[in-house]
């Protein structure tokens, strides 16, 4: 009898850790999928502040012209007005987690330039967030413009 009762222990608290853990995984991609709506919300403001402190120092853009830079060029092109978004809609997101490091996919409808160029349309996105000092910062992010043919 006490090895069934050892058994129905373990097999509680295992159960109990696999529900813990689908709990935190689902209120980390509820939060990560908060931070890049609110880092769109910031891009179309303009906040530099948001945009600087959601930023690591070591961050890849690759806009959809093809253009590659960094976390410095992407806050003065916003700065200087070269970088102007009206709208920034991101939808159909998807995020896996992999420890502190996290991957978000998904489309966001843009409205504005980017480097002169107009962006209006729908793009895909890939974003690289890295859990630093216990806040995410995107460290990479690539676009793609999706076609209307």
């Amino acid at each position: 009898m006490t090895s069934k009762r050892a058994a129905f222990v373990i097999a509680l608290v295992l159960s109990l850790a696999l529900l813990l853990g689908l709990a935190w995984a689902a209120n980390v991609e509820d939060e990560l999928k908060k931070l890049e709506t609110d880092r769109a919300a910031a891009v179309v403001k303009g906040d530099v502040a948001t945009l600087e402190k959601q930023t690591s120092d070591d961050y890849t853009l690759i806009n959809v012209n093809g253009q590659m830079s960094g976390k410095s060029q992407m806050v003065e092109a916003f700065k200087s007005g070269k970088t102007k978004l009206t709208s920034d809609e991101v939808s159909d997101m998807k995020v896996r987690v992999y420890g502190n490091t996290a991957v978000i996919t998904g489309k966001a409808t843009v409205k504005g330039t980017m480097a002169g160029k107009d962006v209006d349309g729908q793009i895909l996105f890939t974003r690289v967030y890295v859990k630093k000092s216990g806040s995410w910062q995107s460290v990479a992010f690539q676009q793609t413009r999706v076609g209307n043919d």
